[in-house]
């Protein structure tokens, strides 16, 4: 059977490869304290955090290595890298509405949501394959 879904993922990682870069280079580990902060304040369990450029670049290269790592994984047609890139594409779309929401509510430019939006782009269209392709999935 023929599927859009290795190859939207090879993009998914694709598009987070850039989205790290464009994250490292416009210095969002500044904000992790400021956003986890934020959400402290709101949940209490949750701890403000923060992280060294060093940390964060090493951090996002793992993202981008497990991602790209795993896709040939979907091209072998098996149900279960299917299924974990699925899942990925949920994660990530959800991670593009982060930072362009992060812009939205700023009102100007928050790093990351360059990117975002082909995270946004690839992840939908990845757990929306059924529906956007109209594709028989195993």
């Amino acid at each position: 059977m023929r599927t859009a879904l290795p190859w939207l993922y090879l993009a998914l990682g694709l598009a987070q490869a850039g989205h790290s870069i464009e994250e490292v280079l416009t210095g969002l580990w500044r904000w992790m304290p400021v956003v986890s902060g934020a959400v402290h304040e709101r949940v209490s369990l949750i701890p403000v955090f923060g992280w060294s450029e060093q940390g964060f670049a090493v951090g996002n290269m793992v993202i981008i290595a497990l991602m790209l790592g795993f896709s040939p994984l979907p091209f072998l047609n098996h149900s279960w890298a299917w299924k974990t890139a699925t899942i990925l594409g949920v994660i990530e779309t959800v991670n593009g509405f982060n930072h362009v929401g992060a812009a939205v509510v700023s009102g100007g430019y928050f790093s990351g949501c360059i990117s975002g939006v082909a995270l946004i782009l690839a992840g939908t269209l990845i757990w929306g394959r059924k529906w956007i392709f109209k594709e028989a999935t195993k």
